[in-house]
């Protein structure tokens, strides 16, 4: 049984239904390693598409997103956008195999909070997520981690329809 410190905490507190990850990575292995990477701290949930990722920011909320930059379909910047649509206020942690400033410095101005070039040290992203985390104050870390809309897709830049506290 989980303490309420641990399921208050950020990730290095302990794992618990709100130390959710979500890993939305076109590359399976990335996946995997991101999954194994975290699964001692958090519930890890993955998507290879970006349509599948915003599918479970919807259903799961969780507390961090580790996205893709490049993948088929919907790319990363897209579901940076939508996700932001959905809940201003979660971190987003950028990936990408390719160093591009321009690109990083987009990401970073539609609200991602880092931007990571693959391969990346494990230790500095576990670090980087951890800091992440930290960084949400008492009240969201005890509310799944964030204030939360539920918005119509077609509408999502325009209009909030109700905010979840």
């Amino acid at each position: 049984m989980e303490t309420q410190d641990q399921i208050a905490g950020p990730l290095k507190s302990g794992r618990s239904a709100r130390n959710k990850i979500l890993v939305v990575d076109d590359d399976q292995a990335v996946r995997k390693m991101l999954s194994l990477l975290f699964e001692s701290t958090a519930e890890v949930l993955t998507a290879k598409t970006g349509e599948e990722g915003l599918r479970l920011l919807a259903e799961q909320r969780p507390r961090l997103m580790l996205l893709d930059m490049v993948m088929p379909g919907m790319s990363g910047l897209d579901v940076l956008k939508a996700a932001r649509a959905l809940n201003p206020a979660l971190p987003i942690i950028m990936l990408t195999g390719k160093t591009d400033m321009e690109l990083a410095k987009k990401a970073l101005e539609l609200g991602a909070v880092e931007f990571v070039t693959k391969p990346f040290e494990m230790s500095s992203l576990k670090d980087k997520v951890n800091r992440s985390m930290e960084t949400l104050s008492p009240d969201d870390r005890n509310n799944h981690g964030l204030p939360w809309r539920v918005v119509e897709p077609e509408i999502a830049h325009e209009t909030k329809i109700m905010e979840i506290k």
